[in-house]
């Protein structure tokens, strides 16, 4: 995990010092623009996800509950509001000497959307979903099916006056 955030935080900074070469080689921009992209690239970088929320006039709903159902039945919704990269853990059923643990981080091109089903398919599906506050700025959203080993749990933080999906957990085996 750690050696994954130390190569993510190199990319972004690689991509930053090639965006202020560009810039700087761009006439069009004013130098002060162009400087710009240099003091960021300086910066500390966070191993954090990224925040995909704008600010909160731009969020889907005022409530955690409205953003959630939007956040549900809306695929474009979960592609503007998860985390990049995803942290996504699973459970490697095969593993011996018994099933282990799996912690993956996910860019956005590797997620499969829609992340959540829509409250059509929950129906349909026998599925039931319990919401739960994680602290002052969090939720986990466990959606499962009883008498059955499906379980999944999904994880949302406060994000720039909206929410953010940051982590998803699949404990079925």
């Amino acid at each position: 995990m750690r050696a994954e955030a130390l190569t993510t935080i190199r990319l972004t900074a690689m991509a930053m010092a090639l965006t202020t070469l560009l810039a700087a080689c761009d006439s069009s921009q004013p130098p002060a623009q162009a400087a710009a992209p240099a003091a960021a690239a300086t910066a500390p970088q966070a191993a954090a996800p990224a925040v995909a929320a704008g600010p909160s006039s731009t969020c889907p709903a005022p409530t955690f509950d409205g953003f959630l159902k939007q956040f549900t039945d809306d695929p474009a919704v979960q592609k503007r509001y998860i985390a990049d990269p995803l942290e996504s853990d699973t459970v490697d059923a095969n593993a011996e000497p018994e099933p282990a643990p799996v912690k993956k981080m996910l860019s956005k091109a590797e997620v499969t959307f829609p992340v959540i089903p829509d409250s059509a398919r929950q129906g349909k599906d026998g599925l039931v979903m319990k919401k739960t506050a994680e602290g002052d700025t969090g939720y986990a959203v466990e959606l499962a099916k009883p008498d059955t080993d499906y379980q999944m749990t999904f994880h949302f933080r406060s994000a720039d006056g909206c929410w953010q999906l940051v982590r998803t957990e699949d404990d079925s085996l």
